[in-house]
């Protein structure tokens, strides 16, 4: 009884703070937290692509997946980025991502190799900060016998428990982002192998 009252009035607390001020700059490099290993809410999409694994990595390494997200009501789209730290996109380079509503949020590489990248996604300026303590992303890139199976998670850690309740009704609108955007590149690439 008591943690439905809770979760009610953290939500009308929550939706009396409003957005968060857009930030005047972007913001500085920081120490990212540790990376997490549990306790995710997790997206998922795939598509098959006919090229070769490193036919995609060089496909997207000229074509950023971001530039095939679109925004949904509730997700900004980044529109540019800046190196914060280190050779962008070796593990251990941070950058800077602005959206298209002034906010930021801060990614380092984790690894890249050329089946597997993964990221972190820790400092967000927009209302999301106030629910997402982390975002670990993961794209693998499998062969098979069409060419290669794109796999991307997107792995959320709410900052706490009732938070989590409120990350978790945003799930479905991440998982139409990714699915959404990796489909569009999905496209672009194969329109491209088929003219190759």
């Amino acid at each position: 009884m008591r943690l439905p009252l809770l979760v009610s009035t953290l939500a009308v607390t929550l939706t009396g703070c409003g957005e968060p001020s857009i930030p005047t700059e972007p913001p500085k490099a920081t120490p990212p937290p540790d990376v997490a290993t549990s306790g995710f809410l997790t997206a998922y999409a795939e598509q098959t692509i006919s090229m070769s694994v490193p036919e995609v990595r060089a496909f997207l390494a000229d074509q950023p997946l971001i530039s095939f997200l679109e925004p949904t009501e509730n997700i900004s789209n980044p529109v540019d980025s800046e190196t914060l730290e280190g050779d962008w996109p070796e593990p251990g380079a941070s950058r800077w991502l602005r959206l298209a509503d002034g906010h930021y949020v801060v990614e380092r590489i984790l690894e890249n190799e050329e089946d597997f990248f993964r990221y972190q996604v820790f400092v967000f300026t927009n209302a999301a900060g106030r629910g997402v303590d982390q975002i670990v992303g993961e794209q693998r890139f499998v062969a098979v016998e069409d060419g290669t199976r794109f796999e991307w998670t997107y792995n959320v850690l709410p900052t706490n428990f009732v938070a989590r309740q409120f990350v978790r009704n945003n799930m479905d609108e991440i998982g139409v982002y990714i699915s959404g955007g990796l489909e569009r590149f999905a496209v672009a690439a194969n329109a491209s192998a088929s003219q190759d």
